[in-house]
């Protein structure tokens, strides 16, 4: 019996429910935590082809989880789709065909789980345009259970490693004390002193920071008058590194330097974080390869992974962390970068279609060989245990 063909086939069977989902999506852009319609068309498709559904998962109203088990011992596989928006730019990022990749992979999977054995769960996961949706529900143990996890991305080439940033951003806020800057400054506090200096500071601190990764910022406030001595000024920061534990480092060293600053100058500093942690991604290589070879099968070119294709940061990468999982990537259109307007067009036409389609037979053939084969779940097992061993099995994110 081949598994792998007939998960094809499936997928094949289901394309029209598929590209009407994607098109229902992506007609609709939603922006974080606000994917209602998404939800509930996802949700919808799930069950048609014989899932048990849940929403409201994981802490989210909008997150989806949808099971199918054979009754039989197994693996539990995860299939992760997203539906929210870029906001202000529609589904510039594909988010609409990740969604019906996910549904199409399950179902067609859901076709030979009696012959497979084991468990698959397809989840929709809101808010990853900076919503952190995979960490609030990796947080709340949405994902427990899973032996493996997977989620293929829309892009310019097909891609089966990634590259993604640790990411940390915070707000900082300086107090000063208001005074007549003309004719009164010595009665004043400067709290724009200490942001100026903050910003000195951190260009002269390039050496020592080195390849450790990126302080980034702007001054949000500086004052509001300029014949007034500000007594609060702002700044935001986002703190970028490969690592998570560069990344950590620099966010420390940011609020030591802010501090130290506040003492010299007279002036009280607080920060928050905005946002959720993102951390950087860790595939697991033993699926990657299981990937590779599916897509390779299906006729598609597999490229490297390069940096000029633009990095960026996911959530997935904190799922990677705790899960043997990977975030992949499957060809659109050629040259044509993510969050454009242009790529919004292509993943709404026949080129995105045509992802959809590849994609959801490589996720499905894939979770074949993980739900069929014992020594394919016990390579994706050793392989993450090396990744921990690797990285000294730290803590999944880092929030204040």
């Amino acid at each position: 019996m081949d598994l792998k063909k007939m998960v094809q086939d499936r997928v094949d069977e289901i394309m029209n429910d598929l590209a009407n989902l994607s098109d229902e999506i992506w007609r609709n852009p939603e922006y974080n935590f606000e994917e209602y319609k998404a939800m509930e068309t996802f949700s919808g498709y799930l069950k048609k082809y014989g899932f048990a559904v849940e929403t409201g998962i994981g802490g989210i109203e909008t997150a989806v989880k949808g099971i199918l088990s054979s009754g039989k011992d197994g693996p539990v596989i995860g299939i992760f789709g997203e539906y929210d928006a870029v906001p202000g730019m529609g589904h510039a990022c594909g988010h609409n065909l990740m969604a019906a990749m996910a549904v199409g992979a399950g179902a067609a999977v859901a076709s030979v789980i009696k012959e497979t054995g084991g468990t698959v769960v397809v989840f929709g996961t809101p808010a990853e345009e900076g919503g952190g949706g995979k960490v609030i529900m990796l947080a709340n143990g949405a994902f427990e259970g899973l032996d493996a996890a997977m989620v293929l991305h829309p892009a310019n080439e097909t891609v089966v490693n990634d590259i993604s940033y640790s990411r940390t951003d915070l707000v900082v806020d300086f107090y000063g004390k208001k005074s007549h800057a003309a004719t009164w400054p010595e009665e004043g506090i400067s709290a724009l002193t200490p942001v100026l200096e903050l910003f000195n500071l951190l260009n002269a601190m390039k050496l020592e920071i080195g390849d450790r990764g990126k302080i980034l910022g702007v001054i949000s406030k500086g004052g509001d008058e300029p014949i007034y001595v500000p007594d609060h000024c702002q700044a935001r920061f986002t703190v970028r590194s490969f690592s998570m534990k560069n990344k950590i480092w620099l966010v420390k060293k940011l609020i030591d330097t802010c501090e130290g600053l506040a003492k010299i100058t007279g002036t009280r500093f607080e920060y928050r974080q905005e946002g959720k942690s993102y951390e950087d991604i860790r595939n697991n290589p033993a699926i990657e390869g299981f990937l590779e070879k599916n897509f390779e099968a299906l006729g598609e070119k597999v490229m490297p992974r390069r940096k000029e294709l633009g990095i960026g940061c996911t959530d997935m990468g904190n799922v990677t962390h705790r899960i043997p999982s990977l975030q992949s990537y499957i060809q659109v259109v050629p040259i044509l970068r993510g969050h454009t307007p242009e790529f919004q067009e292509a993943v709404g036409g026949p080129m995105g279609l045509r992802a959809l389609q590849i994609g959801a037979k490589a996720m499905a053939m894939t979770a074949v060989d993980l739900l069929s084969a014992k020594e394919a779940m016990e390579q994706t097992k050793d392989a993450f245990n090396e990744m921990k061993k690797q990285h000294d099995w730290e803590d999944d994110t880092w929030e204040m």
